[in-house]
């Protein structure tokens, strides 16, 4: 079955196997080492092709490959992945083209391709991916970033100083796993909520997206807040804050969105767009800033109360404690886990329930394996749980495959890198794309079916390269809430699966493209009640 409805064809041979890696390593200015890579072919005896000989759409001035995308209808629906996935198909595993806002760059879809660029950028992973972002804030109100946008937005030096600081706080598993007792109460206020709406109206609302938004900002939330917004109050105001935080996050992905994928009009001429996003932007800011005042002054009341000094410090609290890092950066650091919390996780958990309900024999083994694991009904879940549910992480690495809510991983070349048989030069950018391989030996038996299975130690159906599939980028440019992200997302499905049973009679869902991947059908599901 096509879960994404798209006609994805696998384009048929004549691409040269890679046969091995050659590494030679220089010193970068910043005294990290760099990697030029290059690569061998079977039966390639004459030196590399040059990038201009890369298959792909025509490449017009200023504009790139813009005005060929434009004469497909999935441009004009804010499917722009459904472009590329075609270029791939039409042109190879490799294809070259030109966005306004990027340097010039190539399409990558082989997993030996996209091994050879993270090795060859690991030690300086330039992302030169939101600069409508990284301009909206070195332009803000009283220049409150200093010219320092976060993790998201800078690269180099000033990137490494920031990731370096928050590593440990952010990836530590037993950081992680202090906060999985409040996702867990939060998940089980969202499934009352569900009960609530399957009683009203026989299946969720047309608008159950944003119920879904709702409950991930409120998980996000206590992590980095420290405290709750109130987001599955059943009363809960529409001009309320949260729901004001959670328009301005859609408002924020879609106009970055139309910056990024539109003329570079904007970078020299203050647009209605780029006006609409420095706007929303500084409210966001402000409302964050409230909020993380809010937590502060209650972190210092509790500081008062006795055997204060002997519990553990939220993670606001060890950022704020780490020498390497200014009040500001700590701020930015915040913004930037409530918007992506928002979105990204909301659109895969999404995905997940639709891709479940379109495949009951999966829905019921996660189920029986959550019944085995969670037959004492545990008040609250443990991580010694989630150890227990392999198949659950399967499903979870299933549905990022099957429909990948970050379509590629964006990566600056800082050296020339030999790419499928061409030489792809220093400079070029390189959008390697979480899609199976337009070949007749794709990296993943089977590719259009949702087998989660193949995940599981031994497989025979488990993909042929590590590389095949990066959700969450890899390496030191890895997502730094990758971690906080799945315990979210094991407690939500172990929680949904242990108590309700989901279907979708509504046909093949697709999805629109808004930075990331969202579903573009009303989430119209039914939740069954599996026990009381």
């Amino acid at each position: 079955m096509n879960m994404l409805g798209l006609t994805r064809r696998v384009a048929g041979g004549g691409q040269l196997a890679l046969k091995q890696l050659v590494r030679t390593t220089s010193t970068s200015a910043s005294g990290r080492q760099t990697h030029a890579v290059a690569a061998t072919f079977e039966g390639e005896k004459t030196r590399p092709r040059p990038v201009s000989e890369v298959p792909g759409p025509p490449i017009f001035p200023v504009m790139g490959s813009i005005p060929t995308m434009m004469t497909y209808r999935e441009f004009y629906q804010d499917k722009i992945h459904h472009i590329f996935f075609k270029m791939v198909d039409q042109y190879g595993p490799i294809v070259r083209f030109k966005m306004p806002n990027w340097a010039p760059g190539v399409l990558v879809a082989r997993p030996e391709d996209k091994e050879i660029v993270m090795r060859a950028t690991k030690d300086n992973p330039i992302r030169n991916a939101v600069t409508s972002l990284k301009k909206v804030r070195d332009e803000t109100v009283d220049n409150f970033f200093d010219k320092n946008g976060g993790l998201l937005t800078e690269q180099g030096d000033k990137w490494w100083r920031l990731r370096r600081a928050v590593q440990t706080p952010m990836m530590k598993p037993k950081n992680v796993e202090a906060y999985m007792p409040e996702v867990d109460a939060v998940t089980m206020l969202f499934l009352d909520r569900i009960a609530s709406l399957q009683q009203e109206h026989g299946e969720m609302p047309d608008n159950f997206l944003h119920e879904m938004y709702k409950f991930s900002f409120e998980a996000v939330s206590v992590v980095a807040l420290s405290r709750r917004m109130g987001c599955l109050d059943p009363h809960l105001s529409p001009d309320s804050q949260a729901v004001r935080i959670i328009q301005i996050v859609r408002d924020l992905f879609k106009t970055m969105h139309a910056c990024e994928f539109t003329g570079p009009l904007w970078k020299i001429y203050p647009t209605p767009t780029f006006k609409k996003l420095k706007r929303i932007h500084q409210e966001l800011l402000e409302l964050a800033l409230t909020n993380i005042k809010a937590t502060e002054a209650a972190l210092q009341e509790a500081l008062k109360e006795p055997g204060a000094e002997d519990r553990e410090l939220t993670l606001m609290e060890q950022l704020l404690l780490r020498p390497e890092l200014n009040y500001k950066d700590v701020v930015t650091l915040i913004l930037d886990m409530i918007f992506a919390g928002i979105d990204t996780v909301t659109h895969f958990l999404a995905f997940t329930l639709y891709l479940l309900a379109k495949n009951p024999e999966a829905q019921k083994r996660l189920q029986q394996e959550v019944d085995q694991v969670l037959k004492d009904s545990p008040e609250t879940l443990t991580p010694s749980h989630i150890a227990k549910l392999p198949y659950l992480k399967a499903v979870t690495k299933e549905s990022l495959r099957v429909i990948p809510v970050a379509i590629a991983v964006l990566r600056e070349l800082t050296s020339d890198v030999v790419l499928s048989g061409y030489n792809i030069p220093k400079g070029h950018i390189v959008l390697m794309l979480n899609y199976e391989d337009a070949q007749k030996d794709t990296a993943f038996p089977r590719p259009r079916e949702f087998l989660p299975e193949r995940w599981l130690r031994g497989n025979k159906l488990a993909a042929s390269h590590p590389y095949a599939l990066l959700p969450f980028g890899a390496g030191t440019r890895m997502c730094i809430g990758r971690r906080l992200a799945e315990q979210e997302i094991y407690v939500f499905l172990a929680r949904v699966m242990q108590r309700y049973t989901v279907d979708y009679n509504y046909g093949e869902m697709d999805s629109t493209m808004q930075l990331s991947l969202k579903p573009s059908q009303p989430l119209r599901f039914t939740f069954t009640e599996r026990r009381t």
